[in-house]
């Protein structure tokens, strides 16, 4: 008779990492399938930020404890640890086409202070993976690399997984945490509800010898070129490379024709004209409303795989270590069904899904679709800074968003024109905003 797990998780990065070493912290006989050979391994573009450390986010206070090499979630109440490298971010700088900044925070005065200083910390995510395998181990989770899950059914009062190898898993609950290119969510019929928006594309490199300016923040760039990419830039924790990446919602752009440009001829080459490209990295992500109700036949998603696109680290542990204490508690009341796990359901909407409006997210990166390079770069100049210290995607379209609206008389003056598309981008439906992305894109239901 095939053996049946407590838990099944499908997917082993930050979420589907913390949730099985949860469920086996508490006892639970849990298996842990992961495409990847090699876990540890870090195949797409990321930024690898802890986000936030000066604000709460997703309704936790996240800190870092240096001392002890540890992230700590003192609202939810747990840890992890962590004991590779680090750097401290102190700003985030938001360009526009022409070059005009918008600054969150005062850079030096922050740097000056140090620890206290930090918005957040860039770590080496390999490491944030190993530490969470050793500790996956420890508890006895059942670790099995190089499964390509293909299909997910339940049957009876369990949960058949299976994968691309032939190889079947059965289990009484599933969390699937795939990404946000999930296939249990494909296969459980979640995406067929959901509103689909563009798929996300981007290109660059991990890069050596730039000459970057107040180099320990992130550095956000609307791109010159048309349509515009945006571009971003991180430094990595492990080494004194930086990352620097493009993308956008239309998948047909040619981003690495962009990001060559941008770096040799664009407004900001003289940081870059020393780099040595020391690899390509990019991604490729399917964008959807976020899913409310992220339980179905035993089956639990988590982080990226119900979000919107990118839940961060931050969300992806809190996800997972909820939702593992979740079907923890409903094993012991032996409910093994959605009153088992409503505790979960009820924490996603309360700390997720209705504490962030996820079109807040995205809007921001729609802003070239009604206003051209030189009304965007007016605005960015007549906002005064720095503003108010952050790198919360959503506090950040709120303190921006509020500075706006106290230049409106004057735009209303000089630039009346300016103000109805300024009235125009803010009213006028997602969907609308990102039609292109989404007749472009590939749902992939």
């Amino acid at each position: 008779m095939a053996k049946v797990y407590d838990l099944i998780v499908v997917g082993a990065g930050p979420a589907g990492l913390m949730s099985a070493k949860t469920a086996g912290e508490n006892g639970l006989k849990v298996a842990l399938l992961e495409r990847k050979n090699h876990i540890t391994d870090i195949n797409r573009a990321c930024t690898m930020m802890v986000l936030v450390l000066n604000e709460y986010i997703f309704g936790e206070r996240i800190t870092f404890n240096t001392r002890d090499g540890r992230l700590c979630f003192p609202v939810n109440g747990f840890s992890i640890r962590y004991d590779g490298p680090y750097k401290n971010i102190y700003g985030w700088q938001f360009y526009s086409p022409g070059g005009e900044c918008i600054s969150f925070g005062n850079y030096q005065e922050r740097e000056a202070r140090g620890d206290e200083g930090r918005v957040s910390v860039v770590h080496d995510k390999s490491s944030l993976l190993r530490c969470l395998l050793e500790d996956n181990e420890k508890y006895g989770v059942e670790v099995f690399p190089g499964t390509n899950v293909v299909d997910i059914k339940k049957e009876g009062d369990k949960v058949s997984v299976k994968s691309a190898e032939g190889k079947s898993f059965w289990g009484r609950f599933v969390i699937a945490a795939d990404g946000t290119n999930s296939i249990i969510a494909r296969r459980l019929g979640f995406n067929e509800q959901r509103t689909f928006y563009a798929t996300l594309t981007g290109f660059g490199w991990d890069t050596l010898g730039s000459e970057m300016e107040e180099p320990l923040s992130l550095k956000t760039w609307i791109g010159e070129g048309k349509p515009n990419i945006f571009i971003f830039s991180i430094p990595r924790a492990y080494s004194e490379e930086f990352a620097v990446i493009g993308g956008g919602f239309n998948p047909h752009i040619d981003c690495e024709l962009q990001m060559e440009r941008f770096l040799s001829q664009g407004r900001f080459s003289s940081w870059f004209r020393k780099i040595e490209k020391v690899r390509r990295i990019g991604f490729c992500e399917n964008v959807y409303s976020p899913i409310r109700e992220p339980y179905r036949d035993n089956t639990i998603l988590v982080g990226d795989a119900a979000w919107c696109q990118e839940i961060e680290i931050t969300g992806a542990i809190l996800c997972g270590w909820n939702a593992a204490n979740a079907i923890t508690v409903a094993l012991a009341d032996n409910k093994i069904c959605r009153e088992g796990i409503e505790n979960y359901i009820e924490w996603w909407k309360r700390s997720i899904v209705d504490r962030h409006d996820f079109t807040d997210y995205l809007r921001p990166f729609t802003m070239p679709v009604i206003l051209n390079n030189e009304e965007i770069d007016f605005l960015f100049n007549s906002v005064k800074g720095p503003l108010k210290s952050t790198l919360h995607a959503f506090t950040g379209g709120e303190i921006l968003t509020a500075e706006i609206q106290k230049l409106i008389p004057m735009i209303q003056q000089r630039k009346p024109r300016l103000l109805e598309k300024i009235v125009k981008f803010g009213t006028t439906p997602l969907e609308t905003l990102l039609q292109e992305g989404m007749r472009k894109g590939y749902p992939n239901r």
